[in-house]
């Protein structure tokens, strides 16, 4: 999975940019633009403060968009 894409789905699906997630997480936004230009992976733990942020699990995080259960 691209951690990047599930981002980019999380983001999509609550309405948000990509910096008000990284406000939102206490993620620098630079880590987000800057991972999604090159096409990378995220941190574990950068992962692990977005969950945080949002909300949801990392598990949640890795179970694709048909599987949501809601908190």
């Amino acid at each position: 999975m691209n951690t990047m894409d599930r981002v980019t789905d999380l983001v999509n699906e609550r309405g948000l940019t990509l910096f008000k997630l990284a406000m939102l997480c206490d993620v620098p936004y630079s880590t987000l633009k800057n991972t999604r230009a090159r096409g990378g992976q995220l941190a574990v733990d950068t992962i692990e403060q977005i969950c945080h942020g949002l909300g949801i699990t990392m598990a949640e995080f890795f179970t694709e968009r048909g599987n949501k259960h809601g908190s």
